[in-house]
């Protein structure tokens, strides 16, 4: 790699230290030709510098590249930069519309995803098509966070004064400004109010905190989410006598970052600023983070071009506040540019440091820079002899390295830092910089790329129409309401063949009424930070005494939000009390202890459907009422092939010196099979010594509960287990452990469910409905009911939906819909567990629209032979199962569905399903009550059918 700073010519051109694949990223923008990707620090056998200067002095002088005399570049790898706006926001915008992610009620209120949907609108405005591409969907997004009349905005809350909270009202005053809805207008009242005098506090010369849990801070990011805003609402909506007084405050922020950020040694700016120097990673002479993101940087250019759009210049005051900007604006661009990457034209996530060790080139940022310098010089900021060269090379750079041109179309945005910042652990170090996620699509970048298309359509002088760029795939257009509606065919077609089915009625028109009941539980504002309570900020002390009293002193108060801040924090078991949130922000990760004493003395628990006395769940509450854990950090349990799971032991591997969990197990198993009347699940003491390891969330006989956002990694074994719970909603959760027993979600005789959004990679079943074991969860005698699982993505476990096997209290309602399924360790998609010893009845239970790409059993498996099969007395009842519209690509079958001769499955109905790859006979005995409608079976040549049934669908008919 060229290090800045550390680059020498020869005769004007590059020396021999550029390697064949840093030129190879140079070539699709002088050719205009897409090539296949390498990552950006790949590295080919060298060339020679006499070679690479011929090639280099060869391509400059046929091309007039970057500033050499010619034209400048219409096409790069062969789309304008209008089409690859189009192309990128087609592809967003079908990604984003199937998974709702950005609106509720999974979205959030959020900077960075309302910037991707600003871009989209700007889009509509330069393709000036009659009916815009994306404004519905824009709007119904933006939509679904407000009340009716605008007055109460969702997940916005405004006593945490969060300058982030702030930028999305700049899609909402661009609404606003285009067609003048009084709700909008209500909505950006709320916003500005926030930042009246006295309210969202500031450092002593007038610049915002970052936000009020970060105080005297002035982070480069905060000018970005702020002063756009208030200066749109300054030359729109202010009063005039009040607008001279708010455009100084305005620059007044930038003057006052831009005097405390910027290094003048290399002409960079810190990412951020302590005023009070308490910030350990602040310098204790100037108050600054030790290193220069290049991220921070690109947002503090755009917060300036973006704000001097509303800037007045009619005054000779006017027009002082104008260049002061511009001159800051100039400053920023004069520094990055110096240690722009000189083959590939993007920048690094550590802006001065390209060469060193585990660097990366940052799409993010480059997109920004590349925005901002062609905004620049559209608008006259910038002059175009100095920075159209750059900024050229910039957009072409991040084209052909950090674009990614999909088999089916669509674009991705490749190698994009997901989230950064200071505090709490997050030191600022070039390392920390470097250990925060790489990801493909960030709003962060995706918005900038969009915008940057349609200034380079400008700067170049295009000026194409709509006719001449990608058309828009359809999309879904859906906000929190619509998405809650009761389900509808989706054409006539399909409501014809329904209608075909003698005696069918909808079994769907029972979800309205279950959804009306499952509603969130909401949380006073009031926060309780556990650094308050003594939590150590070093990734390393022992916080579960902070976190005690911080949920103890929540409750007290009447409910609200444990706040579990960006860094690392060690813990043992946490015990949720009423009207508490549990909320752990971006970058926090909570770490739970790996010694069993930790979870000590034992506690009333479920384990595999048994009630006993036994290790305290990572995440605990026990007849506690609204009850949620939520936010964007990591529950990390550390489990691991040394931690927690040698304790399940039940293969021939044992670990020396472990005794194997099958013990243990089969003392339990034996105790769920006495004689009910002799029960005392009190006196089943297990724990330590006895190795049954605990779930990680495990709320108990609880109602109103909440679990969002977080993604769990490393349980020791089931991950979220609510046992004899009513009113629970599981969204947005992304759960990644892979180790024996990892079920990702396991209600267990619960009522009212919703799971939605869910992210699965687990090591069992993805969800399993359950209800107890035998005698024992006869004893108790509680099903699980109600529950609506939706919008999930199932990548890998053992089933998909799985029913059972601890299933004795039965199981009904269970609907599931627009899922989707594709793994080839996924071993079934729809799958009931049961037996003899299980017995239970379970019924109504209805899957459709759900998606299957490969599963390594069957699509579908009801199966009475679990385990111990027909060897029982209670006789197992599954009947009422509908599935529709699934489809699948490959499966060794398609069904594999098992009664028993004497006790059949009843009533399974299957209307328009596909079934394609499948290779083996499927296994069809003892069901009564089957009926199949345009049910196809399409398989591989070498499979046969022995019971007619599937063969005979084949065909269509």
């Amino acid at each position: 790699m060229i290090v800045p700073g550390n680059r020498k010519k020869v005769n004007g051109h590059l020396s021999k230290n550029i390697d064949a694949a840093l030129l190879m990223r140079t070539l699709p923008v002088l050719l205009n030709k897409e090539i296949p990707m390498r990552p950006p620090q790949s590295k080919l056998a060298p060339f020679s510098s006499r070679s690479i200067s011929v090639l280099l002095c060869s391509f400059a002088a046929i091309l007039g590249f970057a500033g050499i005399a010619g034209a400048a570049p219409r096409e790069f790898s062969r789309s304008t930069p209008l089409a690859w706006s189009v192309r990128y926001a087609n592809s967003e915008a079908a990604r984003l519309s199937a998974s709702n992610e950005f609106g509720m009620p999974s979205g959030k209120w959020n900077y960075a995803n309302f910037l991707e949907l600003r871009s989209m609108l700007y889009l509509d405005d330069r393709l000036a098509e009659p009916h815009p591409r994306y404004r519905p969907f824009v709007k119904a997004t933006v939509e679904s966070f407000l009340s009716p009349d605008g007055r109460t905005i969702s997940k916005f809350k405004p006593t945490e004064y969060s300058i982030d909270d702030i930028a999305p009202g700049v899609t909402v005053e661009y609404l606003y400004r285009t067609d003048k809805n009084e709700r909008y207008k209500n909505t950006i009242e709320i916003l500005r109010r926030q930042l009246d005098p006295g309210r969202h506090p500031r450092v002593k010369e007038g610049a915002f905190w970052h936000k009020k849990r970060y105080p005297h801070q002035i982070w480069l990011d905060g000018l970005y989410m702020g002063s756009p805003f208030y200066a749109e609402y300054t030359a729109t909506l202010e009063s005039s006598g009040k607008r001279a007084a708010a455009y100084d405050d305005i620059v007044n922020q930038f003057r006052v970052c831009a005097k405390h950020t910027r290094d003048p040694k290399t002409g960079l700016y810190y990412h951020a600023w302590d005023e009070s120097r308490e910030q350990s990673w602040a310098g204790k002479e100037t108050g600054q983070s030790p290193n220069f993101w290049s991220r921070a940087i690109g947002w503090y250019a755009m917060a300036l071009v973006d704000v001097l759009d509303f800037l007045p210049d009619d005054t000779a005051t006017d027009k002082a506040r104008r260049a002061e900007l511009i001159t800051i604006l100039k400053s920023v661009l004069d520094g990055v540019i110096k240690y722009q990457d000189p083959v590939s034209g993007c920048w690094w996530q550590v802006t001065d440091q390209g060469g060193r060790k585990g660097n990366y080139l940052e799409a993010t940022a480059s997109a920004m820079f590349a925005y901002v310098m062609a905004k620049g010089i559209n608008r006259g900021y910038l002059d175009r002899a100095t920075y159209e060269a750059p900024a050229l090379k910039a957009y072409g750079g991040i084209i052909a390295t950090l674009v990614r041109v999909n088999a089916d179309g669509s674009i991705d945005l490749t190698q994009c830092c997901a989230v950064a910042g200071l505090g709490y652990g997050r030191d600022g170090s070039y390392e920390y910089y470097l250990s925060e996620p790489i990801i493909n699509n960030d709003p962060k970048g995706a918005g900038p790329f969009i915008l940057a298309g349609i200034e380079f359509d400008r700067l170049l002088g295009i000026d194409e129409t709509a006719k001449d760029v990608p058309a828009s795939p359809a999309f879904t257009i859906r906000s929190a309401q619509n998405k809650r509606a009761p389900a509808a065919a989706k054409d006539g077609t399909t409501q014809k063949q329904s209608a075909k089915v003698e005696n069918f009625s909808d079994p769907w028109a029972m979800v309205p009424e279950i959804l009306s009941r499952i509603k969130a539980p909401a949380f006073p504002d009031r926060v309780f930070p556990i650094t308050d309570y003594g939590a150590p900020t070093d990734g390393k002390g022992d916080s579960s005494e902070a976190i005690r009293k911080a949920i103890s002193a929540c409750n007290v108060s009447g409910g609200g939000i444990v706040l579990i801040p960006p860094g690392t924090f060690v813990t043992g078991p946490v015990y949720l009390k009423s009207n508490v949130n549990l909320h752990l922000e971006g970058g926090a990760r909570l770490l739970f202890k790996t010694d069993p004493d930790a979870y000590m003395p034992v506690v009333f628990t479920r384990w595999e459907g048994v009630e006993l006395m036994n290790f305290s769940p990572f995440i605990y509450a026990y007849e506690e009422e609204n009850i949620a854990i939520t936010g964007e950090g990591v529950l990390d349990g550390q489990a691991d092939e040394k931690n927690w799971w040698p304790m399940h032991n039940l293969s021939k591997k044992r670990v020396p010196g472990q005794p194997p969990g099958s013990d243990s197990r089969n003392t339990l198993m034996r105790q769920a099979d006495e004689p009910i009347s002799r029960m005392d699940p009190a006196k089943r003491i297990y724990g330590k010594g006895e190795n049954l390891r605990p779930p990680f969330i495990q709320p108990y006989k609880c109602k109103n509960i909440l679990i969002e956002g977080v993604a769990i990694v490393r349980s020791p074994f089931w991950e979220i287990n609510p046992v004899l719970c009513r009113n629970i909603t599981v969204r947005g959760v992304k759960i990644n452990s892979h180790g024996p027993n990892n079920d990702g979600i396991n209600p267990e005789s619960c009522s009212d469910v919703l799971i939605e959004n869910v992210f699965f990679d687990t090591g069992d079943d993805c969800i399993a409905i359950k209800s107890g074991r035998n005698n024992d969860g006869r004893r108790v005698n509680v099903p699980s009911e109600n529950i609506i699982i939706r919008n999930c993505v199932m990548k890998d476990g053992h089933g998909g939906v799985t029913i059972g096997s601890e299933i004795s209290g039965g199981c009904r309602n269970v609907f599931v819909e627009d899922c989707k399924m594709d793994s080839p360790n996924l071993d079934i998609a729809f799958r009931f567990k049961t037996n003899a010893v299980r017995g239970g009845v379970i019924e109504n239970i209805h899957m459709r629209n759900v998606q299957v790409g490969r599963v390594a059993d069957s699509v579908v498996r009801i199966d009475y032979y679990y385990e111990e099969g027909i060897k029982g007395g209670h006789m197992p009842v599954v009947r009422n199962i509908s599935m529709q519209n699934v489809t699948s690509q490959s499966s060794p079958r398609a069904m594999t569905l098992k009664g028993f001769p004497n006790n059949p499955i009843r009533d399974f109905r299957m209307r328009d399903c596909t079934f394609n790859g499948v290779e083996e006979d499927d296994v069809v005995q003892n069901i009564e009550g089957f009926v199949a409608e345009n049910m196809i079976i399409n398989r591989v040549p070498e499979a046969k059918d022995k019971t007619g049934l599937a063969k005979k669908k084949s065909t269509g008919k």
